[in-house]
């Protein structure tokens, strides 16, 4: 199942651990008299119910020298630098994904034929990264059931799990182990495309009739929604982006986010490992700063009601008790 609890996303609510994150209560008085009652404390008002916390970042990218450094490690081979290229991001530049679509439908992906074609996979049918690898961006960002706690492994099994017939709990599920760490990205692009062709072809610096030769302002505007920013978004960040050691790989980062200062008693991260079939395997070393964040903060949005309630009030003082 793709089918998230709400209360992933929105305060207030039951999460995937069957409980309500913690959220701003409010001693009930006649100024949030329209702020809805908690959940789990009915003799409160609830300023967070149906509110979220929004993380935004500035992600400068660069494109032109992504598209130099896998030419380059491709040996000038336009094909072989779009195959390095798909294996970096684990997905083509149609946004495909590099593993074969689920036959049978994933509840949760939209009817959108869309949705179904670049969100309808696992990586089941791939357990050695041979088609993507450990390391790519898709995975790490979303591992979907790679790290599956106690997956069925004998062919009766997992019939009898696909019939529904094994033990029911959230180890069961599909995607179980990676839903309690789900984000809602919502982000948008900044500044002129630059497609691969014009990345490879010089350009004078600075050309005013040339918009794919301004480097300084094309990059990624991201927006995510989570109801805990530190089990959902800090942990895709930290435990899966930036992790050296995920799925049993070393000395790897996230390939595109990765940072690549070094920093005393750390491994360097510069490093991307291609899966192959047969157990065979290329490194491709030496990978520069393609991601640099230029800002980023973490917000609180309110719901309707909680903003009537910011609006419409204003601060009470108490005078100190003299004594």
């Amino acid at each position: 199942s793709n089918v998230v609890a709400l209360g992933e996303f929105v305060l207030g609510y039951h999460n995937e651990y069957g409980k309500i994150t913690d959220r701003p209560l409010l001693e009930p008085d006649a100024a949030c008299a329209d702020l809805l009652p908690a959940l789990d404390a009915p003799e409160k008002k609830d300023l967070g119910r149906n509110g979220t916390y929004l993380v935004l970042r500035q992600l400068e990218q660069d494109v032109r020298g992504f598209w130099q450094f896998v030419h380059q490690q491709a040996g000038g081979n336009d094909a072989a630098a779009q195959t390095l290229a798909a294996a970096m991001v684990g997905r083509t530049r149609a946004g495909d994904p590099l593993v074969p679509l689920q036959a049978q439908l994933i509840p949760g992906i939209g009817p959108d034929p869309e949705q179904i074609r670049q969100n309808q996979f696992t990586f089941d049918q791939d357990p050695a990264g041979a088609r993507c690898p450990f390391g790519a961006h898709v995975r790490r960002a979303n591992p979907r059931n790679t790290d599956f706690p106690g997956r069925p492994t004998s062919l009766l099994k997992k019939l009898l799990t696909l019939l529904c017939f094994g033990p029911k709990g959230f180890r069961d599920d599909l995607m179980s182990s990676v839903r309690f760490h789900r984000i809602l990205r919502r982000g948008r692009e900044y500044g002129c495309e630059l497609k691969p062709e014009h990345a490879l072809a010089p350009t004078p610096p600075d050309d005013p009739s040339d918009d794919s030769s301004n480097d300084s302002g094309r990059g990624l505007h991201f927006i995510c929604l989570n109801a805990n920013i530190s089990r959902q978004f800090e942990f895709v960040q930290n435990a899966w982006m930036a992790s050296s050691k995920f799925s049993g790989l070393t000395d790897e980062s996230d390939p595109l986010l990765g940072n690549r200062q070094p920093l005393p008693g750390c491994p360097a991260t510069h490093h991307f490992t291609v899966q192959r079939d047969g157990g065979l395997r290329r490194r491709v070393t030496g990978l520069p700063q393609f991601v640099t964040v230029r800002g980023g903060a973490y917000f609180f949005l309110p719901s309707l009601r909680a903003l009537r309630y910011v609006a419409g009030t204003a601060p009470v003082h108490k005078e100190s008790p003299r004594g």
